[in-house]
């Protein structure tokens, strides 16, 4: 008489069915983020972490962050001019592949980031401003340039530096 093998998991002989579990240190505290370009450290661009209060109904604190009102007219038309940026921009071969692929995700991440009840004005500079200047002087196309110069516009109107 033949031994059948075992079965573990869903039919499938050899598989374990234990679950291994990494150990999670939620004591620690994350350090500073900071930004680096090409392997050094950028001066005077470094986000500091959001500190989370000790109850979950708590405050949260977030230095130098700028106060955005989602409901509001220009913030209508700057989403609208970032989603047709994207929509341009992932279609747009003026750009090589490294570089726009870099540059729709920080535009996706700022576009996030400043729906945030308290936006980080250095997080809005890295991941908006600094693209959308970029791609208003250097993008080698007028409807990606025109399109980042109006986001630009009405970014600087919402954070007040317009």
């Amino acid at each position: 008489m033949a031994k059948k093998k075992r079965s573990t998991k869903a039919g499938k002989p050899g598989r374990s069915t234990k679950r291994r579990t990494a150990s999670l240190d939620l004591s620690m505290t994350p350090p500073g983020v900071s930004v680096q370009s090409g392997g050094t450290l950028m001066a005077g661009s470094s986000a500091t972490p959001t500190i989370y209060p000790d109850s979950p109904q708590g405050p949260i604190i977030v230095q130098n962050y700028v106060a955005i009102n989602i409901q509001t007219n220009e913030f209508r038309r700057f989403n609208n001019n970032i989603e047709a940026l994207i929509a341009e921009l992932s279609q747009s071969n003026e750009i090589s592949g490294e570089v726009r692929d870099q540059l729709l995700s920080e535009l996706r991440a700022g576009r996030e980031i400043i729906t945030a009840p308290k936006p980080q004005r250095d997080l809005i500079d890295l991941l908006l401003l600094k693209p959308l200047k970029w791609l208003a002087d250097k993008s080698g196309s007028a409807i990606v340039s025109k399109l980042a110069a109006d986001a630009l516009g009405w970014l600087l109107k919402m954070i007040g530096a317009a």
